[in-house]
């Protein structure tokens, strides 16, 4: 899910050290997703955060904001990139690598006691045309993607512990396997090569299938859960499933999430909520959608939950109006986070205490692999 907007950042240095005990916008007594999860052991995070800087015409660094890196740090134990990570971005010319806005979130999470996820290792977009002229050479191409993942899962090895390997591998509305460049240089095995090289690259890390629209299009779960069936099959090494969660109008029907992670579960894998947004035009419906997702999620055994961005003032939408974040545009809270955290709440009040999750874990992932390349 790829999201540019037209907000801008005047700085681009390191905000210091901020308590998680720090309000948000909306003053102090609001309480903290993160302290909430933390009491029962989930991660509860952010994605869509951009660490580029703002000279060359791309996205800006929103952690150059002091607000935005306030609340980031006090809400929330985890972060990812949005378009940091995709392969135009992080390696532009080949050979080439651009990590100041990877660095920055990394930095970022260590100085606040964060994961942080690597997300866009594969994507639809953004590939560059030194990469796309390699399509019809396979050994070229596949030797690019090692060089690629190898250079950037090496250099962030211990600061980031989970990956989006692949990204919308199926067609958006459902119908079979997009035939993106990936797909167009080595069939439909590059899903399975793909995690292969990741998990060589480093094989700690937990490696996760990023998809959108399965909670709503039933054809397109079917599709999901054949072709990570036959993933897990084939020995690939794949540790989880993340499902995107971008809900427009409405919510997902109620126990698709319990379906989908109890199957999941079945194979060996995680489960987890990458990007949940929500896109309404009433704040009311907004909220009951957040709320509904978060405990239905928490219920099925979800243990991660990251929402695609948290404040409005650096907003994506594709339905007019819409706002589809838990903060106004200044940073103060809004139902929809009422709503998730008192879902949290609820869950934790029923929960047995656990150790909180704060610090990136280094823990072999449940399904372990050895592979050879």
């Amino acid at each position: 899910m790829s999201a540019f907007t037209t907000q801008t950042a005047t700085a681009s240095t390191m905000p210091s050290p901020i308590s998680a005990e720090l309000p948000a916008g909306g003053g102090a007594g609001i309480g903290s997703l993160r302290e909430e999860a933390a009491k029962a052991g989930l991660i509860i995070g952010s994605g869509a955060i951009k660490g580029m800087t703002t000279d060359d015409g791309r996205p800006p660094n929103y952690l150059a904001e002091p607000q935005f890196a306030q609340v980031l740090a006090a809400q929330f134990n985890s972060l990812s990139p949005e378009n940091d990570m995709k392969w135009q971005f992080v390696e532009p010319a080949e050979g080439v690598f651009d990590f100041e806005g990877l660095d920055r979130l990394a930095a970022f999470g260590e100085a606040h006691h964060m994961q942080v996820k690597g997300h866009g290792l594969i994507s639809g977009c953004c590939n560059p045309d030194y990469l796309t002229a390699k399509i019809n050479n396979p050994g070229l191409f596949r030797a690019a993607m090692v060089k690629h993942f190898n250079k950037i899962m090496k250099r962030y090895k211990g600061k980031m512990d989970r990956w989006d390997v692949v990204t919308e591998a199926l067609e958006t509305m459902g119908g079979g396997l997009q035939h993106n460049d990936f797909y167009k240089a080595l069939g439909p095995d590059y899903i399975a090569e793909a995690f292969k090289i990741a998990h060589n690259a480093d094989p700690k890390a937990k490696l996760f299938l990023n998809e959108n629209l399965v909670e709503s299009l039933p054809g397109k779960r079917q599709e999901l859960y054949d072709l990570v069936s036959g993933l897990v099959a084939a020995g690939v090494p794949i540790n989880g499933v993340a499902l995107q969660m971008h809900e427009t109008i409405q919510g997902p029907p109620p126990g698709v999430i319990t379906e989908m992670t109890n199957f999941f579960h079945s194979k060996g894998l995680e489960v987890s909520i990458a990007e949940l947004d929500v896109h309404t035009l009433d704040s009311v419906t907004q909220a009951q959608i957040y709320g509904d997702v978060v405990t239905e999620a928490l219920n099925a055994g979800i243990k991660e939950i990251s929402v695609w961005g948290f404040t409005d003032k650096h907003l994506y939408t594709w339905l007019p109006g819409a706002k589809p974040l838990m903060f106004d545009e200044n940073y103060n809270p809004k139902p929809a986070y009422f709503a998730v955290r008192d879902a949290l709440r609820n869950f934790v009040a029923k929960t047995p205490a656990t150790q909180p999750v704060a610090v990136p874990s280094k823990g072999q992932s449940k399904r372990h692999f050895v592979t050879s390349d």
